[in-house]
């Protein structure tokens, strides 16, 4: 199961005051290992604004989503933007609203954590801990009864 820091992570930040009409730019990152990425995207202003990111996979197919965007009231006033997760899981589109987009190894679309079923590492440590507590319980058994089975 891929996890959260293994994955391309896409925020509102990382488009640095260019989420305005005919806004555009470049981001690039760095994955694992060093394997650089770029991406490409150009800001589309209509009735709903919409990022379109422009990139290629590792097969070096060229990739064109469009992600909407929305925004929310705050508290203080002002609003804050959010992306649309832009992925289709069957007939149904999540839509849900979040902060992040991420792109895990091996995939060729940035979506939500949900739609991309992502973990943390640390969700995933908790459980090889114990594996790791019962294993040594048993072999300490294990050099128990040999021991005892040596001293008879």
């Amino acid at each position: 199961m891929a996890t959260v820091e293994e994955s391309l992570v896409l925020e509102l930040r990382d488009f640095r005051g260019q989420i305005r009409p005919r806004g555009r730019g470049q981001i690039g990152w760095e994955w694992p290992g060093g394997q650089r990425s770029e991406i490409a995207f150009v800001v589309e202003w209509g009735q709903s604004p919409t990022i379109v990111l422009r990139y290629s996979s590792g097969e070096q197919e060229s990739i064109e989503i469009p992600i909407q965007l929305q925004w929310t009231a705050t508290n203080f006033g002002g609003q804050r933007r959010w992306f649309t997760c832009p992925l289709i899981s069957g007939d149904v589109a999540c839509r849900r609203r979040v902060g992040k987009l991420y792109l895990p190894p091996g995939a060729r679309y940035f979506g939500c954590r949900k739609c991309h079923r992502l973990t943390y590492e640390s969700c995933n440590q908790s459980n090889v801990f114990e594996q790791i507590a019962h294993m040594t319980e048993y072999f300490e058994k294990l050099i128990e009864k040999s021991t005892s089975a040596d001293l008879n």
